[in-house]
């Protein structure tokens, strides 16, 4: 557990207990006599002794006179422990502690925070706590390595890599896939056939079923992870490719734009259930096959869709109406550096495209002003040699680096397989970013998010009712 809990309740003490009184009255009187205070932001340190009440309690053998010194010192205000063995909690309504203080800290612990208290464990199990949650949890890249994955972690000023999942023994990169992520859950494979749906927070994870291979299909993989708005359930929306479009995709010239082209069939599966619902894909040319899959294109969640970046265009599926649709791309980038992997993120609510320039040195940002206009705005521009970092960049690597956005003020580059660097939007500052033993095996960047959750799904306590799990090809670290 945790040994101290930091948290700002911007009202005084008095305030406080105040509020408990008109949050559950039983004294109008008490109330009135209750003095305003200004409000001030109030730090509570919570340290081990407001969670446990230790046995062994040497303050008890102390004079009488010297404990009700101390009382009156503290009269008016929280106190840790007096006598009686009344922590800090205990003064507190019940409302304000689960509501205010537990929300607040990671999900990990308040897990173990759920065991001190039942009051606890009823408060934090509603599905109001376990969404607010969820929401207050920051949204930060997901980064993969040959070992396993990896998150970012850390104020702005200290980014740091640590381990969320690790591949088991015989297992690496080669054979277990990242296929998505979605309020907390990651949608993992080994070699696209042994599906798997895990939450790292809460440690659950089941197997997910998947649409059939229909004949003549070379795979099934996954598209999107989404949450349906309307009923709330996890769904996963599915393709399954075909192998004349392998053929189509790999050949080059003429032949390949001639060859008969058999369109990928996609599906929404929603997640343990085992009825997929054929969606139908808009009428496109045989040139324009739309590689989607999650793992090497993650799809941005914004506005009810799922939205893929595509060249010049942007693909877009509506969650409420199954369909899919195309937006248009910045007007200036159609034509210009088209080798460059384009970067699609959230970005303060607005979607927002990362371009990198042919030095490879060069980033331009992006953002969607006008969502149903399809009106894109240029918002920055940053150049890596104006930035001072140590080491120095080496300009003799020129691979073409990878983008993703942190948030609306942070970016993270991948200038190398080796490094990985953190940058602030407005071009001030420019640094790498502690990764330790995993610098040598980073994959390259993708869009994945990791927002962690306590949220759990049906499918995870039928599979341990029916002990249907078998061993998963990794291990959770978080």
């Amino acid at each position: 557990l945790t040994s101290l809990i930091n948290i700002v309740v911007p009202t005084s003490p008095a305030d406080i207990m105040g509020k408990a009184v008109s949050h559950r009255p039983s004294s109008s009187a008490a109330a009135e006599k209750t003095p305003p205070s200004p409000s001030f932001p109030l730090i509570c340190l919570l340290p081990r002794e407001a969670f446990f009440q230790p046995r062994f309690q040497p303050w008890r053998d102390r004079p009488v006179q010297r404990r009700r010194r101390r009382k009156s010192a503290t009269r008016g205000a929280i106190s840790m422990a007096d006598s009686s063995g009344t922590t800090v909690f205990d003064n507190l309504p019940e409302w304000l502690v689960v509501d205010e203080i537990l929300v607040r800290l990671p999900p990990k612990d308040i897990l173990r925070c759920r065991a001190v208290r039942k009051s606890w464990l009823s408060g934090t199990s509603t599905n109001t706590f376990i969404l607010d949650h969820h929401r207050r949890q920051p949204s930060l890249p997901i980064i993969k390595h040959h070992k396993g994955i990896c998150r970012l972690t850390g104020a702005s000023n200290e980014r740091k890599i640590r381990p969320v999942l690790q591949y088991a023994r015989h297992f690496s990169s080669n054979n277990v896939t990242l296929h998505a992520a979605c309020d907390g859950f990651l949608i993992m494979s080994q070699q696209r056939s042994d599906f798997r749906i895990c939450n790292p927070a809460t440690r659950k994870c089941a197997s997910l079923p998947h649409p059939p291979s229909r004949p003549g299909s070379r795979f099934v993989d996954v598209v999107g992870f989404y949450q349906h708005t309307t009923s709330g359930e996890h769904r996963v929306l599915w393709v399954s490719v075909p192998i004349p479009v392998i053929r189509a995709i790999r050949a080059t010239g003429p032949q390949g734009a001639d060859m008969a082209i058999e369109l990928p069939d996609y599906f929404v599966l929603t997640v343990g259930s085992d009825q997929p619902r054929c969606i139908q894909w808009p009428t496109i040319s045989k040139q324009e096959f739309p590689d989607i899959r999650s793992s090497r294109n993650p799809p941005v969640h914004h506005r009810g869709s799922l939205h893929w970046e595509m060249g010049i265009n942007i693909t877009v599926f509506d969650t409420i109406a199954e369909t899919f649709r195309r937006m248009s791309c910045p007007a200036r980038l159609e034509n210009t550096h088209m080798w460059s992997p384009d970067s699609l993120s959230d970005m303060g609510g607005a979607l927002a495209l990362c371009r990198s320039a042919p030095d490879c040195l060069t980033f331009d940002i992006w953002v969607l002003q006008d969502y149903d206009a399809e009106t894109w705005g240029f918002q920055y521009q940053i150049n890596l040699l104006a930035m001072e970092v140590s080491p120095p960049i080496d300009l003799g690597i020129m691979l073409i680096p990878m983008t993703t956005l942190i948030n609306e003020h942070e970016l993270l580059i991948q200038q190398c397989p080796s490094r990985l660097l953190h940058c602030e939007i407005d071009g001030v500052s420019l640094r790498d970013v502690e990764s330790g033993e995993h610098e040598y095996h980073l994959l390259p960047l993708t869009t994945h998010r990791l927002q962690e959750s306590m949220i759990s799904l049906p499918l995870f306590e039928a599979q341990e009712e029916d002990a249907v799990n078998k061993e998963a090809p990794f291990v959770i670290v978080l």
